[in-house]
């Protein structure tokens, strides 16, 4: 693959898709009538070349659960004053807090800027946190960080860690009024992580992710789906 030539791609790609459309939007349900026989027969032969799940409890090595607190509204930018301090809070992102996370980082710096201060305290150290305090530090701020708990233990370490700048992020009755911010979270934020491709310990890469459904793309969920009976179904093995 020609790296150089797939980022700009990439960036141009998400300088033409409407940012209101990625908000609150979904694809059109995917119909049997566009599928053709060589659609098809691409599809069959493609998927041979993957390896068989296997999936079975008696695989399962753990279960974690973190929480994602989620706000109607859209996460929670905003200076305020508290006692002697000046408070930015910089939180409730839902699903998309790896994602946005150095956006919002700039932005929360931002606001502790208009204050003139050049010591800034970070309180959390999970993705949001780190990623405020490494912008706060190359904005010339002397940044203590104050956290619970240390990686790997905070919760964004047990997050998948794709980009997903939309994932239950902000409902759509307030989508139109947090669209502008949203998308200069997520323009910020893809061209950080495109700063990290092909460095030597990894931290950004590209991968190819597949998702398994019965249901078309964009379909509603409907009761059948919660309570499907369970199937046993024959995939063919890798060559």
């Amino acid at each position: 693959m020609q790296r150089r030539n797939f980022l700009k791609g990439a960036a141009a790609l998400l300088g033409t898709v409407p940012i209101q459309s990625a908000l609150s939007a979904q694809p059109a349900p995917a119909s049997q009538e566009n599928a053709t026989p060589d659609t098809s027969a691409h599809m069959l032969s493609s998927s041979r070349g993957l390896a068989p799940i296997i999936a079975t409890p008696d695989r399962i090595i753990e279960m974690n659960v973190c929480t994602r607190p989620f706000r109607l509204q859209g996460p929670r930018i905003q200076d305020e004053r508290i006692g002697r301090k000046n408070v930015v809070h910089n939180y409730g992102h839902g699903g998309s807090g790896w994602s946005l996370s150095w956006g919002t980082g700039r932005m929360a710096v931002q606001l502790a800027a208009a204050h003139g201060r050049r010591e800034l305290a970070v309180i959390g150290c999970g993705a949001i946190g780190l990623t405020t305090a490494l912008v706060a530090q190359e904005a010339g701020y002397r940044v203590t960080i104050y956290a619970k708990e240390r990686p790997p233990y905070v919760s964004s370490h047990r997050a998948t860690g794709s980009f997903t700048p939309d994932s239950r992020i902000v409902s759509a009755q307030h989508a139109p009024a947090f669209a502008s911010q949203w998308e200069q979270m997520a323009r910020y934020s893809f061209r950080r992580f495109q700063s990290y491709l092909g460095v030597d310990s990894h931290p950004i890469e590209w991968r190819d992710m597949y998702s398994l459904s019965d249901r078309p793309p964009g379909s509603p969920r409907t009761p059948e789906h919660h309570h499907r009976p369970p199937r046993t179904t024959t995939v063919p093995s890798a060559q």
